[in-house]
């Protein structure tokens, strides 16, 4: 299940954005009044921001979160451009418009596309993985593993989340895919670990619980087992690759 959030007083834009999110599918919204009301270190798991106006203070907020959100994307979704002053849009790339009488259809073809580029999506074939042969329990617990948080992406949970018993899912996984979970899963990490580094500019700390560690020292050493190098030393070197 993908993650939305919307930012808005009015009722109506957050019923017709549920209609639209239903037709899409598997996607979660929450919602909020205010932009300042939104925990903004838990939003590396969340597709969008919806907001219906937008100002200069909140418009840096959002530049802010998206520099280390990866693939965050903020949609200004309105019946009509009603402000008295738009804010200077430059402060971000990111900022899609979507405004008037063909928003509705614009809004699902977007969220559809965001769905498809989500920086959690499993490079299936890269993992030599023939994806549109899994079955469909395995395609869900597939799904479990893109949307939900990383640390949650563990046999005992996926299983659970199936209503599977835990030895029968490994078991099946591993014959369907060719290889065991745990290997599965490192090859994840290590591709969503490529992508952080190259895309946000966060603490080490940060990179490290939003991949599921609870530890610093113990994302440290796996890191530096699978890299050969330290995350600090791998992160100076994608800033000047």
């Amino acid at each position: 299940m993908y993650k939305g959030i919307i930012v808005t007083n009015q009722e109506a834009i957050v019923e017709e954005c549920r209609d639209i999110i239903d037709q899409v599918g598997d996607i979660e919204l929450d919602v909020y009044e205010n932009i300042h009301d939104i925990r903004f270190d838990e939003l590396f798991n969340f597709l969008f921001v919806i907001i219906t106006e937008i100002d200069r203070p909140g418009l840096v907020i959002l530049s802010r979160v998206q520099s280390f959100t990866p693939g965050l994307a903020v949609i200004l979704y309105n019946h009509s451009l009603n402000f008295n002053e738009i804010p200077d849009l430059s402060l971000t790339s990111k900022v899609k418009m979507i405004i008037g009488e063909n928003r509705k259809s614009d809004l699902i073809e977007i969220l559809g596309q965001l769905k498809d580029s989500y920086w959690r999506k499993i490079p299936y074939k890269q993992f030599g993985i023939d994806y549109p042969r899994l079955s469909p329990r395995m395609k869900k617990a597939m799904q479990f593993i893109e949307s939900a948080p990383i640390r949650d992406c563990n046999i005992s949970a996926i299983s659970g989340y199936l209503n599977i018993s835990p030895g029968y899912f490994s078991q099946e996984f591993k014959r369907e895919t060719h290889q065991s979970f745990r290997r599965f899963m490192q090859q994840v990490i290590d591709y969503y670990e490529n992508l952080i580094f190259t895309k946000v500019d966060l603490p080490t700390k940060n990179i490290s619980q939003i991949l599921g560690y609870s530890e610093l020292s113990s994302f440290s050493r796996s890191f530096k087992n699978r890299k050969g190098v330290s995350p600090s030393q791998y992160k100076k070197m994608m800033s000047t690759a």
